[in-house]
């Protein structure tokens, strides 16, 4: 059976996997890592399929359809996001339009969240892969082949009856033997390779892989998508000798590599899955940069393993200097000073630190906004990110923002603005949705305009080739931007879907 997986059309260097879809400001494009994970499980149960990441491979719609119409597939599943949805659904509309007895289905964090939704917005959409797809999608693929005879035995899909009403199965239980899925850089290699050097992360060694040593958080942060759609609060992991294995085949099998990076939503959740990975790949003598999400509560005996072991950087959502903001968004650190402490370990450690910070969470005001800003100067991270919430359907935070009254619109198209940039759909008394997003176009100039800031990542780029492709790319593509203004956010919603609250 002939498949086609797509990350469709929309705007240039969209992210949609990323954990806040959007067009960066770091010129950051993000592999389609989960849709590949999907990719490879279905080609390991004997189908043919076709891998396509029109961000990456700079195809526009017209360009995308010819290339599914050359390979003709039974079946199209796209990715998606909440930001994009309403274009990736405009694109399962053209290729049915194309190739109209082609089956369509989409996946994603959106999908899973909103899957009758989706259906009804779109007649053309056959079915609506709900969690994690591996297995759906294989399972789906058999179905319409002929291998199971009973869709509705098929856990995790919406689908059209024969009266043409929506019907779904939830979500079955999560994939426990994270060993059996195809290394997700083996799916690169086959399909991606032309496009290897285009996916370039900020704060990262480019060019990287980017992949999962296990799946699922136990932390309950209310704004993050992915465990709250796809993978669960239960940390599974892959097998230490499974996650080196693949390291070594991708250091093997991709020229020129910078990093690997661990998009694990908290790698650092198990200490004793990290000491193992870190210990089998000195143990081998494996030679390996990578990078990974953790959070601040890593001692430091661990972060000197992981520096020896390779280990880079780490992402850390640190969000707030606000007690009371970080206990209502649930997160895991609430101690401000751990976090100093955490940061100067890692210094100690020779490791390097991405900081999180997210403004228009509940409690925030224009006091705590300034108070996180001050704190993330403090903290000093080599690099640093504000984003104002963006809430998704699916989340806690988005329950919240609709319980609230925070939430300005339900008009998806409302969660970007003009050219892909993040453009919040929140509001916080004063703290309007532009305010938000303005806040954070000054916190980055505050943070990033520094003497000191400029005079370490200089030193930085002069010592290490790599790191001063990273620093130029990565902060050429940012200055553009921090001066620029942002569209408003549209008073009336356009297009709006009906969401339940």
């Amino acid at each position: 059976m002939r498949i086609t997986f797509l990350n469709p059309p929309f705007h240039p260097m969209f992210s949609r996997e990323s954990r806040s879809p959007c067009v960066t400001k770091s010129s950051t494009l993000y592999w389609p890592m989960f849709l590949s994970y999907a990719a490879g499980t279905v080609e390991a149960d004997g189908n043919e399929i076709q891998l396509i990441d029109s961000p990456a491979m700079e195809l526009d719609l017209p360009k995308t359809l010819d290339g599914i119409k050359k390979f003709d597939p039974e079946l199209v599943i796209c990715s998606t996001s909440t930001p994009s949805i309403l274009n990736d659904l405009k694109v399962v509309h053209a290729i049915k339009e194309v190739l109209p007895k082609t089956k369509t289905a989409i996946m994603g964090t959106h999908a899973t969240a909103e899957p009758l939704e989706s259906m009804e917005m779109e007649p053309s959409l056959d079915f609506v892969i709900i969690g994690e797809a591996d297995y759906t999608a294989r399972n789906l693929a058999r179905y319409l082949r002929g291998d199971i005879k009973d869709i509705s035995s098929i856990a995790g899909l919406a689908f059209r009856k024969a009266d043409g009403t929506v019907d779904f199965q939830p979500e079955g239980p999560k994939i426990e033997n994270l060993d059996e899925i195809p290394w997700v850089s083996k799916v690169y290699r086959k399909y991606l390779y032309s496009c290897y050097k285009k996916y370039f992360y900020g704060a990262n060694l480019n060019p990287l892989i980017v992949i999962l040593s296990g799946r699922g958080c136990p932390n309950r942060c209310s704004y993050c998508v992915i465990p709250q759609t796809l993978n669960g609060h239960k940390f599974r992991r892959r097998s230490p000798k499974d996650v080196v294995d693949e390291l070594q085949y991708i250091k093997d099998n991709f020229d020129d590599l910078g990093e690997v990076f661990f998009e694990d939503d908290t790698f650092t959740a198990s200490h004793e899955h990290v000491r193992e990975i870190c210990n089998l790949i000195l143990e081998r003598g494996l030679k390996i940069t990578w990078s990974c999400n953790a959070r601040a509560d890593v001692p430091l005996d661990l972060l000197k393993l992981m520096k020896k072991a390779g280990g880079r950087e780490m992402c850390v959502g640190f969000e707030s200097a606000s007690p009371v903001v970080l206990e209502n968004i649930h997160k895991g650190v609430k101690n401000t000073d751990k976090a100093i402490e955490f940061t100067k370990n890692a210094r100690k450690a020779g490791l390097l630190v991405h900081g999180c910070f997210m403004v228009g969470n509940p409690g925030d005001t224009p006091e705590t906004l300034r108070m996180t800003l001050d704190y993330a100067k403090k903290l000093n991270p080599n690099t640093a990110q504000f984003y104002p919430i963006m809430a998704y359907p699916g989340t806690e935070a988005y329950k919240e923002a609709l319980a609230s009254g925070a939430l300005q619109t339900k008009d998806y198209n409302q969660w970007l603005d003009k050219d892909g940039f993040h453009r919040t759909t929140i509001q916080r008394g004063e703290l309007t949705s532009q305010a938000l997003v303005d806040f954070c176009d000054k916190a980055r100039r505050e943070f990033y305009l520094r003497p000191s800031y400029i005079l370490r990542q200089g030193i930085m780029a002069i010592k290490n080739p790599r790191e001063r492709y990273r620093v130029m790319r990565g902060f050429g593509t940012l200055v553009k931007h921090l001066f620029r203004k942002h569209g408003q956010l549209a008073p009336v919603a356009r297009q709006a879907p009906t969401i339940k609250t």
